[in-house]
């Protein structure tokens, strides 16, 4: 895909998929946010792991961007929580941002798979990302 090409919206539903951007970076979070909600997704924004754990036990979204190495260093207590996560009914996709190369992540976090995408990414590449992973889940 053409870095400057944007994927196909995600499919009609009720209500765009909700994506729960975790990322401390403001400009990378405002970017996302913008890049994601033009390919019609519904965008929260949050600069802290403890937050976004809060969030996960109340009200899963659809899809989480998570940055691994937050200021609160819950980035990994996310990740541990989206993983527990999976399988049950309406668990989260997720993907991994980061400024570690794919090697170092898996090391300090375990197997990311095609869940990962390295710093400086394309964000249209995540937003094909995230439509692959939502359309397998359905």
């Amino acid at each position: 895909m053409l870095a400057n090409a944007r994927p196909p919206a995600p499919t009609a539903r009720d209500s765009p998929p909700e994506v729960l951007v975790v990322e401390d970076n403001e400009a990378v979070g405002r970017i996302l946010r913008f890049c994601l909600r033009e390919a019609g997704f519904a965008v929260t924004v949050m600069g802290a792991g403890g937050e976004a754990l809060g969030v996960l036990q109340q009200q899963p979204p659809d899809a989480v961007v998570l940055d691994l190495q937050l200021p609160d260093g819950q980035g990994g207590a996310v990740l541990e929580s989206l993983r527990r996560s999976e399988g049950a009914a309406n668990a989260p996709v997720w993907v991994v941002i980061s400024a570690l190369d794919q090697e170092e992540a898996t090391k300090r976090y375990g197997p990311l798979g095609n869940h990962f995408l390295a710093k400086p990414l394309d964000p249209w590449q995540l937003v094909a990302i995230l439509n692959t992973l939502l359309a397998t889940r359905s």
